[in-house]
């Protein structure tokens, strides 16, 4: 069958199929607005459990810095997306579509210390708090040196440093029990209650 004739049948049979193999470019252009380097950088086709090879090489990418990277053209558009920043930091995108945007900025400018508000409304005293970037591993203990957040109160605390806003927050009562929150945008939500 000439190679017309076959992708004109294809069209025909599968019209969403063919239209995604004609439309779309999923490249794009990495933009770091964080205060630190970019160690790796990974993009894989949406929902793969292994993130592949660095795209970056071990080159790395400094702050303030942009890369075009350029993917393949198979009629994928969604993509997984980590960075991993000299600092430790590891920021996720998970389902993006790469073909609808030019530009994907990652990271924050280090400023100065942004804080959030944690409102206790539960029965026992706050008497402590954990906190780690969405994606991390490793949690950072804020032992409340200040004293417990007694029920009913509210208390400000500084955000760790590097700019990073979406966090897993973990408290614990003077009653052993503890309430984890999952994916928090501290920046956008800056007042959290638990109990």
């Amino acid at each position: 069958m000439p190679p017309l004739r076959a992708a004109l049948v294809l069209a025909v049979l599968f019209p969403a199929a063919a239209l995604a193999q004609s439309t779309g470019n999923p490249s794009f252009t990495l933009e770091n607005h964080a205060g630190v380097a970019i160690r790796q950088f990974f993009a894989t086709p949406g929902g793969r459990a292994n993130w592949g090879r660095d795209r970056l090489d071990g080159r790395g990418l400094p702050a303030g810095g942009r890369e075009a990277f350029r993917l393949p053209a198979d009629g994928n558009c969604i993509y997984d997306l980590r960075v991993m920043f000299a600092d430790g930091r590891t920021e996720d995108r998970r389902g993006l579509n790469t073909c609808q945007v030019k530009d994907v900025a990652v990271g924050e400018p280090a400023t100065a210390a942004k804080t959030f508000g944690l409102l206790n409304h539960g029965t026992a005293a706050v008497t402590e708090i954990a906190a780690r970037p969405q994606g991390a591993d490793k949690w950072l203990t804020d032992h409340l040196p200040a004293g417990p957040i007694a029920p009913g109160s509210e208390r400000r605390l500084a955000l760790p440093p590097g700019g990073q806003c979406v966090f897993d927050l973990r408290v614990t009562f003077a009653n052993g029990k503890t309430y984890t929150t999952h994916a928090a945008d501290l920046c956008k939500s800056p007042e959290q209650a638990v109990q």
